[in-house]
């Protein structure tokens, strides 16, 4: 198979899926069904100038064919590569669960303070999910949260840790609401648009992973800005 094909091949493929997307039954351009679906599909929208390039290259290639089977314009093999990869992410998006599952350090409201600095020192961990004695969740603790409360607490060079417990620092923390939960299915291109789409001088610290993004359901995994970069590179 020539690039040119190959290239066909999958920019149709991308086609059905657009066409199955709209769902209504009326025929759209390819083009006016990836700007309609880029309001609500994050992976369209992140690949929407792209989508948009492929299109007209498709026509550049359809439009010289001389003869049915025969194609006077090859596209370069990088543009082969980067339409196999939309069309990976679109009909076989990678989800945040499996790829960022994992065992989360996690603390009750009445845990000491101590316990949390020793996660930092011993794993440099950043952020810490809170919850209630009674398994409901309470915020998100911090590193810069705890620095914070420390700078405000010490008096001279003396500070005593002695009976301060996680509820009394997290209720400082200025950063105790940068979250949000997100479902296991989710998939990795809408946790970067949960990054990227925050208001001007707000941004998550982290995304918390349950069955259903319910807060109160077992945590199954954490999303860090960091993170999701080493996953996209």
């Amino acid at each position: 198979m020539s690039r040119a094909e190959e290239f066909l091949a999958s920019y149709h493929r991308i086609e059905d899926y657009l066409s199955r997307e709209m769902g209504d039954g009326q025929h759209f351009s390819f083009s006016n069904m990836v700007n309609r679906l880029a309001k609500q599909n994050p992976i369209i929208d992140r690949y929407k100038e792209d989508l948009h390039q492929m299109s007209q290259l498709r026509n550049a290639i359809v439009h010289e064919r001389r003869e049915p089977d025969f194609i006077i314009a090859e596209p370069h093999e990088s543009l082969v590569a980067l339409i196999l990869e939309v069309e990976r992410e679109l009909l076989h998006p990678r989800l945040v669960i499996p790829l960022f599952a994992k065992s989360v350090v996690t603390f009750q409201s009445e845990d000491f303070l101590t316990e949390v600095l020793r996660e930092i020192r011993d794993k440099n961990y950043s952020q810490f999910p809170v919850y209630h004695d009674n398994g409901s969740w309470r915020g998100l603790l911090t590193k810069k949260g705890v620095t914070s409360w420390l700078a405000e607490t010490i008096d001279g060079t003396n500070l005593s840790l002695k009976g301060v417990r996680v509820k009394h620092v997290l209720h400082h923390d200025p950063h105790m609401h940068r979250y949000r939960f997100i479902r296991k299915d989710a998939t990795v291109i809408e946790a970067q648009h949960c990054f990227t789409q925050m208001k001007e001088g707000a941004r998550y610290d982290a995304l918390l992973i349950t069955e259903t993004g319910n807060p109160d359901e077992p945590l199954l995994g954490i999303v860090r800005p960091q993170d999701l970069l080493n996953a996209l590179r």
